[in-house]
């Protein structure tokens, strides 16, 4: 790969969960190294264990016997060292919990130990980038980037006042060189363009489910056949992970104090539950086979 279709030598990524673990994945498949680093050395080391998976699926996907998979496995380290994890990156990807604060304290110490080429990318889903890039030191070269799971090509890439457009640039180049599709927003909103688009369709759906309107059952039925997608709303959020989606709420529920923001109270008791989607084995469905993955289940009653 070459010329503009070069992709960055090395990203480091803080916070090897869900999101961590997709974005590790995403560029080892592409041959581009991948360095994880997470407080939890048991959440680091399950990290590196689902991404070879993901990879071994992928070359067995492509036919192939196995090389493929063991030569992309070398790109994928773990790092328990925060600083040592980026002091070589080209990119810095921050994926930890959607906590102001903590995402602060976090770029802060990106930004004290990359390299000066390295570009910093969060990839929050509803903070703007203008509440955190000073925290960088570099906010010129920060900018949001907002994945989606593995088989989702979109990236939502979102700007601050400050980000030079030579970042913009080249965020678009690095995604561009792993397979995606930037989408760019023009001007910085909370929770990114698109994603707020999904927002309204996510809380309407949670405000259905606590009024005992429908079930996340009947939501997800009756969208599965309206739009022909292979999950619904609910099982949506299952994959993104309950606890996240609360977290995400409540980031709204702050900025603006509206009750209508707050997250439902079911919300909350299931993730006290630990009821947290696909990453707990239960949610609004219970994994690894989900009830719309049945056979006959879109046109059943859920009587």
């Amino acid at each position: 790969m070459s010329g503009s279709e070069r992709v960055a030598g090395t990203v480091a990524i803080i916070g090897a969960g869900t999101m961590g673990r997709r974005i590790a994945y995403g560029c080892a498949v592409r041959g581009v190294r991948a360095r994880l680093h997470d407080i939890s050395e048991e959440a680091l080391a399950g990290a590196i264990e689902d991404v070879r998976a993901l990879l071994e699926a992928a070359d067995g996907a492509d036919g192939g016997d196995g090389h493929g998979a063991g030569a992309t496995h070398g790109l994928v380290e773990a790092c328990r060292d925060l600083e040592d994890c980026v002091r070589e990156a080209d990119w810095v990807i921050e994926t930890v919990h959607e906590d102001l604060e903590l995402k602060r304290v976090v770029l802060g110490r990106i930004g004290a130990a990359a390299p000066g080429k390295a570009f910093i990318a969060s990839n929050t889903s509803s903070l703007p980038g203008s509440w955190m890039a000073e925290s960088t030191g570099r906010p010129g070269r920060f900018t949001n980037m907002n994945f989606g799971p593995p088989e989702d090509i979109k990236v939502e890439v979102m700007g601050h006042p400050g980000t030079d457009p030579a970042t913009t640039d080249a965020a678009k180049r690095f995604l561009r060189g792993l397979g995606l599709v930037p989408i760019v927003a023009r001007r910085e909103i909370q929770g990114y363009p698109t994603n707020r688009i999904w927002r309204a369709i996510k809380k309407e759906s949670l405000h259905l489910i606590a009024g005992g309107y429908l079930s996340a059952e009947e939501i997800d039925r009756a969208w599965m056949l309206d739009w022909g997608t292979p999950v619904g709303p609910c099982g949506l959020m299952d994959v993104v992970g309950l606890d996240v989606v609360r977290d995400i709420e409540n980031v709204y529920y702050k900025a603006s104090g509206d009750p209508s923001d707050k997250p439902p109270g079911f919300l909350d008791r299931m993730v006290e539950r630990g009821e947290l989607g696909v990453k707990s084995g239960k949610g609004f469905y219970t994994y690894p086979s989900p009830a719309f993955e049945r056979e006959g289940w879109l046109t059943a009653s859920d009587d």
